[in-house]
Formats: C-alpha cells, sequence, structure tokens
C-alpha cells in the first residue's frame, strides 16, 4: 500500500546549502545538519512523547512505511497530530535509508519517524511565529516544498538517496 504511493516529485530545485539538489538532498542536508546540532527526535514513540510536552518544537517530522497495522494507526495519528499544529509530514521511502543517512548503527532503534526541532525556540514565548531567518537555506527550501505539497490529499513519498 504505501509503495504504492511512491510518486515522483517535480523535479525542482533548490536555492539552500544543496544547491540545485533535489528535494531528497535537500532532506539529507536537513537532517544532517540537525543532526549535528543535535535537534533530532529518532522513534516513533520518542516523537509522540516529545510532542505531548512541546507542539511548537518541531520543524518537520519525516516517516517511513510502518511495519505493522497498529504501528500504522499510530503514524496516522501522529501526522494528524501534526498537520493540526503547523508541523510540515514529509514521507519517506524507507526507514533504513533514514538510519544510514544518519549513520547510526544502533540496534532496535526505530527510524520509522524522525522529528527535526527548530533551531532555538523560546519556551517563554506565546508567540505561534517562528523566525523563519533562524532557518538554514535548506530548511527554508523544505518548507516551500512542504507548503506546496500542503492541499494534496495524500503527501508524495519521498525517495532518499542511497548514499
Amino acid at each position: 500500500m504505501y509503495e504504492d504511493s511512491v510518486v515522483p516529485v517535480k523535479a525542482e530545485t533548490f536555492s539552500g546549502v544543496a544547491a540545485k539538489s533535489s528535494v531528497s538532498q535537500c532532506i539529507k542536508t536537513v537532517l544532517l545538519t540537525a543532526c549535528v546540532e543535535k535537534r533530532l527526535t529518532i522513534g516513533l514513540l520518542p516523537a509522540i512523547q516529545y510532542l505531548s510536552q512541546n507542539s511548537n518544537g518541531a520543524l518537520f517530522c519525516l516517516t517511513a512505511p510502518p511495519g505493522d497495522s497498529a504501528t500504522h494507526m499510530q503514524e496516522v495519528l501522529l501526522q494528524a497530530f501534526c498537520v493540526e499544529n503547523g508541523i510540515y509530514v514529509i514521507k519517506v521511502d524507507s526507514d533504513k535509508k533514514l538510519k544510514k543517512l544518519l549513520g547510526c548503527d544502533i540496534p532496535n532503534l526505530d527510524f520509522s519517524c524522525v522529528l527535526v526541532h527548530y533551531p532555538y525556540t523560546d519556551p517563554f514565548s506565546d508567540s505561534q511565529e517562528i523566525d523563519l531567518s533562524i532557518l538554514t537555506e535548506s530548511e527554508r527550501d523544505l518548507i516551500r516544498h512542504c507548503e506546496s505539497n500542503w492541499d494534496y490529499a495524500q503527501m508524495p513519498v519521498i525517495k532518499l538517496p542511497e548514499k
């Protein structure tokens, strides 16, 4: 079912750090930058726990194909929560590629969901607006991509690079 929804994304190019790159390369740049800056939550349950405490702290939620029906139901609820709270949901084609991309070799770590947090959020601020100037070019490019696909009934699944 999930594989059937993998659709080619428009051959757009982006202006960010990964200049003239595809959406998948832009995702790679965003993930690696966030990893270095320790702005990731990896795993479905840790993501749900993080968002239950801090619904304004996440910028992107990347999801990979679910392993079973119970996980699928949790992912659907998480995606609905993210959309309701203005968190950009990006579906990717493989949790194994996410794991490889991040260079993590921790056994039994769930890569079906990865949250990318904002670079900085003021916990005392009541403002829902985020200062886009603090985001990297790749993050802004990825936001533009997500907003261009925001109204589609079915989000496209992005094929991540093999390396």
